[in-house]
């Protein structure tokens, strides 16, 4: 499954299995990939250009694998 967005991901966590680490390990890097984008946005990017930037960031980030 691709998470699109912040509230994927919060859904995401109540069913992830603490015990399986590879999927916590991939969670968390989406996480923060999400929030690195979210915190340090390119110059210009204000407002809700803030979270589609950091909602394309989740999604290229999960392309990538």
């Amino acid at each position: 499954m691709t998470y699109k967005n912040l509230k994927e991901l919060a859904e995401a966590l109540d069913q992830l299995d603490m015990n399986d680490t590879a999927k916590v390990a991939e969670y968390r890097r989406l996480i923060n990939v999400y929030f690195s984008a979210y915190h340090n946005p390119p110059v210009g990017v204000i407002g809700v250009g803030v979270i589609s930037y950091a909602e394309s960031q989740l999604i290229k980030a999960q392309e990538l694998i």
